[in-house]
């Protein structure tokens, strides 16, 4: 007798453990992933749906093999193109963020700009739009570019982003800006997943 109430009360528990991992797991079935400074993890695995992410020049990073200098003809200082390709065998809709994470900025504020080019090859969801010329502050900081998506069933569709720095020569002195560092990276993160299109 004393046995099967042992019996009773620990399928008891175990039933009410399982049907709290089961709501808890309901409630909360999103997950965050980060693809920050290298191409180690660039395959994210979202539901029935993938997003895969290449960044040209092996990585994330901002980096230049020169010296930084003011160009006067609209050429940037540095370049990175980076595509992210979806493929979803579902109506789910998998959106991502695009941010430039700066690490340090010691130029003085708004001497380093950037712009974003984007492309939606194949036309599926929603591409971050355009972004004309914006200076970059001082110090640290997190930019984000925003949010774009993969919507409904999809095969290889493909978003590809340019993301240009520049050094503007303003026709003055810039000597208080020599020999001063940036450092940054592109990251993406993949958001909430979605039944429904959301709002651009």
């Amino acid at each position: 007798m004393k046995e099967n109430r042992s019996n009773t009360l620990l399928l008891t528990v175990i039933g009410v453990a399982t049907l709290l991992v089961a709501v808890i797991g309901a409630s909360f079935a999103y997950f965050t992933a980060k693809i920050s400074g290298s191409e180690t993890a660039t395959t994210v695995t979202v539901g029935a749906g993938t997003l895969a992410i290449a960044y040209s020049g092996g990585g994330g990073a901002l980096v230049s093999t020169e010296p930084l200098e003011p160009i006067t003809d609209g050429t940037p200082v540095i370049s990175k193109t980076f595509t992210i390709t979806g493929n979803n065998s579902t109506a789910a809709v998998m959106p991502y963020t695009i941010k430039i994470v700066v690490l340090g900025n010691s130029f003085t504020s708004n001497t380093l700009k950037y712009s974003l080019d984007s492309t939606n090859t194949g036309g599926n969801g929603y591409i971050v739009p355009d972004k004309a010329e914006t200076g970059i502050a001082t110090g640290a900081s997190n930019i984000t570019l925003g949010t774009g998506y993969f919507s409904g069933v999809v095969t290889s569709s493909v978003h590809t982003y340019i993301l240009n720095i520049y050094f503007p020569d303003t026709g003055v002195n810039q000597d208080v800006d020599k020999n001063k560092e940036f450092t940054a990276y592109v990251e993406t993160t993949v958001e909430q997943i979605y039944t429904t299109t959301p709002a651009p």
